[in-house]
């Protein structure tokens, strides 16, 4: 985890300091590092380096800032500039947030039902201001929605069509794209419906958590795939999660709560021990998948990290995966069951390229004492009265430790 506590850049360039990177994208183009700005900690978001140059994806950042500088509102994250700094090239300049995402909050389940509730009504608040100014999310998911720590606010972020990585798999693709209105992916034109689609995709994503069956028939209603066939606008459907019931049905409903009371109360220790049993069940298969992700990546890293001369170091430089991976598993790290394993897996995958490189040193290693010309390498083959492969690499270690010294 030290490479998350590394420091990147010194840079005083246009009053930024203490640049450390901070978030890659998995599937997108963009990453993110923290910086400190006139003493003041920001967001800066910039092309990874592959993508530097492509203009599709220069596009995309010039866009979101153009649109969210323009917009002021409590529940959407702040674009402060659009800047140049060196080694990072075009970054955007957002406002921090101290704060976890709506996705890692309903996968933990740290929040309420009511918490919950008043996030995607604050989101519809924020969606109602951009399509007042005719402004389109496009890209609204539980990722791109964050929760304040000292509030628990809702502060949406990344505006715009989302743009992905085209070496990205057809199945990633789809589950980046989940949240997407089919409008959008299919390349026709859109308006505030599209947005109206995703956030019945987000209350689908909270419903399969079991914290919320209100957003059901709200959901449903959402993310018909005809847009015609949602709701109109967002107010619509602000509105019918805040709707009141009428006194009747308030009425039958408290004498079924008390009704239910009595039962209820004889039953809470078990009921609870078992929530808190299908909690724990959940965050285990949630931890065991991003785990094998992780590892169904082994063999990728090995390939990209290939020890190529025997003069590099054994062990792997890796730190911009490492930060990725580390992400990945942040919402994990924060459990005081879970921090261990999250850093042995951290730890076996670095081993895993270290072993890949150590077994990449030994192939190179004995080639190299093979063809060697010069005086130990000859004289240390010549010594030996049966050449074969394992005696050769006792020699060839010989070979390159006098070869260094």
């Amino acid at each position: 985890m030290t490479d998350t506590e590394t420091t990147l850049f010194e840079s005083n360039s246009a009053g930024f300091t203490e640049i450390k990177p901070y978030y890659a994208s998995q599937h997108g183009c963009s990453r993110l590092f923290t910086a400190n700005y006139n003493g003041k900690k920001v967001i800066l978001k910039t092309l990874k380096e592959e993508y530097a140059n492509d203009k599709d994806c220069q596009e995309a950042l010039q866009n979101e800032y153009d649109v969210t500088s323009v917009l002021d509102n409590k529940y959407i994250r702040k674009a402060i500039d659009f800047v140049t700094i060196g080694g990072l090239g075009k970054c955007l300049v957002l406002e921090y947030i101290e704060g976890k995402s709506l996705l890692e909050h309903v996968r933990v389940g740290t929040l309420s039902t009511k918490q919950v509730k008043n996030v995607i009504v604050e989101v519809c608040d924020a969606l109602y201001y951009m399509h007042r100014n005719r402004i389109v999310h496009c890209n609204l998911k539980p990722e791109n929605i964050l929760v304040t720590a000292n509030d628990c606010r809702a502060k949406i972020i990344d505006i715009g069509v989302p743009t992905t990585e085209p070496k990205a798999d057809r199945e990633l693709l789809i589950k980046e794209m989940e949240y997407v209105a089919p409008e959008i992916i299919k390349g026709e034109e859109y308006d505030a419906r599209a947005d109206i689609f995703s956030i019945g995709k987000i209350m689908e994503f909270i419903n399969e958590r079991n914290i919320s069956a209100q957003f059901n028939n709200i959901a449903t209603h959402c993310t018909q795939f005809s847009r015609e066939q949602r709701f109109d606008n967002i107010s619509e459907v602000k509105s019918a999660i805040t709707k009141g019931h009428s006194i009747v049905t308030l009425i039958i409903a408290a004498a079924i709560i008390a009704i239910a009371l009595v039962f209820v109360l004889v039953f809470v220790p078990k009921i609870k021990a078992n929530m808190e049993k299908e909690k724990a069940e959940r965050i285990a298969v949630d931890f065991s998948h991003a785990i094998e992700n992780m590892q169904a990546e082994s063999d990728g890293l090995c390939a990209k990290y290939k020890l190529t001369s025997i003069d590099q170091p054994i062990s792997p430089n890796w730190s911009e995966d490492s930060l990725r991976l580390a992400n990945d598993l942040q919402s994990f790290y924060v459990m005081d069951d879970y921090r261990a394993r999250v850093l042995d897996a951290l730890e076996t995958q670095r081993n895993t390229i270290a072993q890949s490189r150590q077994h990449d040193f030994d192939a190179l290693l004995l080639e190299s004492f093979k063809t060697a010309d010069d005086s130990i390498a000859v004289s240390l083959r010549e010594a030996l009265t049966e050449p074969t492969d394992s005696a050769l690499f006792i020699e060839a270690g010989k070979w390159f430790e006098q070869r260094n010294n």
